[in-house]
């Protein structure tokens, strides 16, 4: 499992310990030191069911600082936004070879777990 996260960021640290309690063994990535690559960031799309764009939480405080134009833009240009910028990407990701879950709810991720 590789788990992508902000450390800095509350709900990030709230499901890595959720995960080191119940002994899940997982790759854990701080994006702000190692943002996704390209190849990363288009099989959580795929894997997720989302489009690049939809990778971009449109919530955040960095998203509202950046104010970016999404639509205006081409999936190579929010690919580099999110590896300039890892805070505008949805988060957590949880992510195994063939599934991932996005946020984090108990519920979900136990349910994550037993698939």
């Amino acid at each position: 499992l590789k788990f992508f996260c902000l450390n800095t960021w509350n709900t990030c640290r709230k499901a890595k310990a959720w995960l080191s309690q119940r002994q899940v063994e997982f790759e854990y990535r701080d994006i702000s030191k190692v943002p996704p690559t390209e190849d990363e960031l288009r099989e959580i799309a795929k894997l997720g069911g989302y489009t690049i764009q939809q990778l971009v939480n449109t919530k955040g405080q960095t998203y509202k600082k950046l104010k970016p134009n999404l639509s205006a833009m081409k999936e190579g240009e929010i690919i580099a936004l999110i590896q300039a910028n890892p805070s505008v990407m949805i988060r957590p990701v949880l992510m195994g070879d063939d599934r991932l879950v996005t946020g984090f709810n108990e519920t979900a991720y136990e349910e994550f777990l037993l698939s």
